[in-house]
């Protein structure tokens, strides 16, 4: 079956959050703020959620998982080295200035200790892309991948935060452009976009 994506902008971080569907069955992906937001749209979209998948654990990414889990009674998955980030969600967002706080997620299982995970008919496969942080993960699905902060809109994604690691970062973007021509990406802030031969090359001028 087809699988429709729709994806929210939330918070002050300015954080995509998306919704995978097929048929009645969604799996969310990095709900990072504005529970409400985002649950309007499974509420609008008549979304059975399997499950919340992250592609790493920062705050941004992580702050409506544990309203999720209390409203739908959901798993959330995560890779292990990033459970730290999670948490530590809360200091990490007062750090950067936010006076409010999230309830912490409790992490159901480890993405690495998976199979992979399934939509409908089509499965959902994981690829481990270091760098952002220790942790992160890139999640594939036909040709889409949803890459987290590896980048931002077309460009590399910042290694200046906690669990960043810039030689790591640039083994794992070399990995993408050198696997995923054609793909289309849908990042962790900014549009979505094409990986084609101008976003390649653009891209490796960055390395």
């Amino acid at each position: 079956m087809s699988i429709e994506i729709k994806f929210r902008t939330v918070g002050k971080w300015k954080e995509n959050s998306y919704l995978l569907q097929s048929g009645n069955q969604g799996w969310l992906i990095d709900p990072g703020d504005e529970f409400e937001l985002l649950n309007q749209m499974v509420i609008d979209q008549k979304c059975q959620l399997n499950g919340i998948l992250n592609t790493h654990g920062h705050f941004d990414h992580i702050g409506a998982v544990a309203e999720f889990q209390k409203q739908y009674t959901i798993p959330f998955y995560i890779h292990s080295k990033d459970r730290q980030l999670v948490r530590q969600g809360n200091l990490y967002r007062k750090l950067a200035g936010e006076a409010t706080t999230f309830q912490t997620p409790v992490i159901t299982g480890f993405i690495e200790e998976q199979s992979g995970f399934h939509i409908g008919t089509n499965k959902i496969e994981m690829h481990s892309i270091p760098g952002h942080t220790h942790g992160s993960i890139c999640f594939q699905i036909d040709s889409s991948l949803f890459t987290g902060d590896l980048f931002f809109a077309d460009t590399i994604g910042r290694t200046d935060l906690p669990g960043g690691n810039r030689p790591l970062l640039l083994k794992s973007v070399e990995f993408i452009l050198d696997n995923f021509q054609g793909y289309s990406i849908y990042p962790g802030h900014g549009q979505p976009f094409v990986l084609d031969e101008n976003v390649i090359e653009r891209l490796k001028q960055q390395l």
